[in-house]
């Protein structure tokens, strides 16, 4: 179902080992460094939110007496929360990150994700109905941190190595789920569902601090949009 007569065009391509070697190498570009911190943070937000916003609502339910259905129910509700507020915000950020230097845009997404995961320390009872705004930050603090990690990660990976930068970005990412996996499940079990949340949030805020740093030194281009 192609069009016939398409003019085929074909690229130099680079050898492998030094497809992985400039994908290392490109990180010496502050604005390609700040994107694979974010994607390590971006990728470790989504897990968190993913498993342990559902655990502590189910705790927090069969504490309270709640059969495990209905307590499996509670816990999926604060998920969809945050996961619905998410995708409601996304076309906010998207146009935001379209109009703006994106290493600052970057910086708002991380600083948004930085408070959503603080904010929850607020958080007593999660099943309470004040606390459901909490949730609704944490959501979009999380798809923040996603879609600001890939703008970025995107304008500024080079043409020649863009398969081998794109692939340490997702490996930045599996690391970040690990990490929060592994760690926050510990954490969770031998302090609290709340040192899970300020985890994440303590290293975004570190993040936050670098893209700081990343806008002084080497802000990059203006978005298209700009």
């Amino acid at each position: 179902g192609l069009k016939k007569g398409t003019v085929v065009s074909r690229e130099e391509r680079l050898p492998l080992g030094q497809l992985v070697r400039s994908g290392f190498a490109a990180a010496r570009n502050p604005r390609i460094a700040l994107a694979y911190a974010c994607a390590f943070i971006a990728r470790g937000d989504l897990v968190v939110i993913g498993t342990f916003v559902n655990l502590w609502g189910t705790n927090a339910g069969m504490e309270a007496g709640m059969d495990p259905a209905e307590a499996t129910a509670q816990g999926r509700l604060l998920f969809g929360a945050a996961t619905g507020a998410g995708l409601l915000w996304l076309p906010v950020m998207g146009y935001m990150l379209d109009k703006v230097n994106r290493v600052t845009g970057t910086l708002i997404c991380m600083s948004l994700a930085a408070l959503g995961f603080l904010f929850t320390d607020l958080v007593d009872d999660p099943l309470a109905k004040e606390s459901l705004i909490f949730f609704v930050l944490l959501g979009i603090g999380q798809i923040s941190a996603f879609v600001g990690a890939a703008t970025l990660i995107g304008q500024e990976a080079p043409i020649a190595s863009r398969g081998a930068v794109i692939g340490l970005f997702n490996i930045s990412g599996a690391v970040g789920i690990f990490v929060c996996t592994a760690l926050g499940g510990r954490l969770f079990d031998v302090i609290g569902p709340h040192a899970v949340f300020e985890m994440v949030g303590g290293l975004t805020v570190l993040v936050v601090l670098f893209a700081v740093w990343v806008r002084w030194k080497a802000p990059g281009p203006m978005a298209t949009g700009g």
